[in-house]
């Protein structure tokens, strides 16, 4: 008695015999004749499996779907031994059948959530659309890194962070910063397109009121078609990403924001060389705490250098102490700090270190680095602090003339902790090569002990000019003549600003190591040392 019904195809009737036998069985469920003694007799050595698969189908006779109670289908004997682990399962057209319902079923659950964000997040028109020269610092060049790249972005809708090719920043707690603040302020709208998964959703199946800022996407308010909207913003941000047309804003904006990009860059590239060891890490405000400081002295690059060093010193800390390798992980931080601050203090030549490749720059990072500053080498760089004007503190200095500013910058220092020796030519305009006020600075070092630095302070009562970059560069040239001991530290302090290319040009004389260090102390510096020492500005009549 056979299993199966046969089914032949029409075109095949002459194989019919053939496939009779093929599929024929005895009263215990055998194969009555082997594929072999079938090849043997129909001349087929080889292809009597194919040629029965391609000519016939065998539905079984005691094998059953379990939903439509039709017989299991089989092409061959091989679908038939490795099917019974199968029997008790759906056939395959009702699997499928169950999978188009589910299907069906997803799209409709889809479109109602669709329906549901759609209603709360629906695009809106007639707002007034962000221009950057309008916005601070950190959020024009967040709005730029998130539209700029034509791969993150489709029709002026953004593809949610977490999905991007590229990197916006360099950490994802800087994503989230920048992403959250960008939403409250209305500079970003949530898309409707975005996935539910994107949502926080409550138990009746509400929409609550959180969502995951990266894995939303977003487009910009305004009027007009998104893509324009993007195209438009972008446009007005290239006019001032160049440092030389920045927005006065910006100016002030720019050492706070710079730091927290390199901070973000120091985090990421520690928590790589750690995974590269084999050990997890998560930064914490300790973490950020170390990097602000170093990045007080140090560029990203030498801070790159304590963060190698004390990566490789924690993995061997593991592997000597036996410690728990979060105990390790947690040690490098401490090491990173410490070492900042004996570098510091001893005056140690840094070396620089190079971007991981790794480790890509984030688009964030390339936006600031390569289009505002155009810097050659990001990671030598470290840019001169020059706080702007706070309203209050400013000055009367045109009262006084340039020896009486000299004078004051004297007391100043005198009067500072931490300065010795200090020394003032007395006759202001003299060929002093650049000195006009020479001191010792001391440094404490509890673990180290104590160490000094020779400083020249050169001051300029410039009230109607800027000092310029040539400027600068002669100061450097003329306190070269002073080589008995030569100075570490050059101080420009004038009652004025700094032109940009002299910020530049001291920007780069300090990243090639070079001695001596210059340091800048502008009119808004000078305002904010001055306000803390009260006597002094009554002295001179300041205010």
């Amino acid at each position: 008695m056979s299993g199966f019904e046969v089914k032949l195809h029409s075109e095949h009737e002459h194989l019919a015999e053939l496939c009779s036998m093929y599929w024929a069985t005895g009263e215990d469920g055998a194969f009555l004749y082997t594929v072999k003694a079938l090849a043997e007799r129909f001349n087929e050595p080889f292809k009597i499996s194919k040629i029965v698969s391609e000519a016939c189908y065998a539905v079984s006779l005691e094998r059953r779907c379990n939903h439509c109670g039709k017989g299991f289908v089989y092409r061959s004997r091989a679908q038939w031994t490795t099917g019974a682990r199968n029997a008790n399962l759906p056939c395959r057209s009702c699997s499928e059948e169950k999978q188009r319902r589910r299907e069906e079923q997803r799209q409709r659950e889809e479109a109602a959530f669709a329906a549901i964000i759609l209603e709360r997040f629906p695009v809106v028109e007639g707002e007034l659309a962000p221009r950057a020269e309008n916005l601070d610092m950190p959020v024009a060049f967040a709005l730029a890194a998130i539209l700029e790249d034509a791969e993150e972005t489709s029709r002026g809708i953004t593809i949610p962070v977490a999905k991007r090719t590229d990197r916006l920043t360099p950490t994802f707690d800087y994503d989230f910063s920048l992403l959250s603040s960008l939403t409250d302020s209305g500079l970003l709208r949530l898309h409707p397109s975005s996935s539910r998964d994107a949502f926080v959703w409550n138990d009746d199946g509400t929409l609550g009121d959180s969502h995951y800022p990266a894995l939303v996407s977003y487009y910009l308010p305004g009027s007009g078609p998104l893509e324009d909207r993007a195209e438009k913003y972008l446009k007005s941000f290239a006019e001032v990403v160049s440092r030389e047309a920045w927005p006065d804003r910006w100016i002030g904006q720019f050492s706070r924001f710079w730091v927290d990009v390199a901070v973000a860059e120091c985090k990421a590239y520690l928590v790589h060389m750690l995974e590269r060891h084999g050990l997890d890490f998560t930064p914490g405000q300790k973490t950020d705490d170390v990097f602000r400081r170093a990045l007080k002295w140090f560029s990203i690059g030498q801070v790159f250098y304590f963060i190698w060093r004390a990566a490789k010193e924690s993995a061997a800390y593991l592997a000597r102490e036996r410690v728990p390798a979060k105990q390790a992980a947690n040690s490098a931080v401490t090491r990173i700090s410490g070492e900042v601050d004996r570098a510091y203090a001893q005056g140690w030549q840094v070396s620089v270190y190079h971007r991981d490749s790794r480790l890509p720059l984030s688009t964030l990072s390339h936006i600031l680095f390569s289009r505002a500053l155009r810097l050659d080498d990001p990671m030598s760089y470290s840019p001169v602090d020059l706080p702007p004007r706070r309203a209050g503190l400013e000055l009367s200095w045109g009262k006084i003339d340039s020896a009486t500013f000299e004078r004051l910058i004297f007391q100043l220092v005198v009067e500072t902790e931490g300065y010795e020796n200090v020394d003032w030519l007395m006759h202001t305009n003299a060929p002093d090569h650049g000195r006009d006020i020479s001191a010792v600075r001391l440094r404490k070092d509890p673990l180290s002990g104590h160490s000094s630095q020779r400083v020249a302070i050169q001051c300029k009562h410039w009230l109607s000019t800027s000092v310029r970059d040539v400027d600068a560069n002669q100061a450097v040239v003329s306190l070269g003549h002073w080589q008995d001991p030569p100075f570490d530290v050059l101080v420009i302090a004038t009652s004025g600003r700094f032109t940009a290319d002299a910020v530049t040009w001291i920007e780069r004389h300090n990243a090639r190591n070079g001695r001596p260090v210059i340091e800048v102390w502008n009119d808004a510096s000078l305002e904010a040392l001055l306000s803390e020492r009260p006597h002094l500005i009554r002295a001179y009549e300041l205010r």
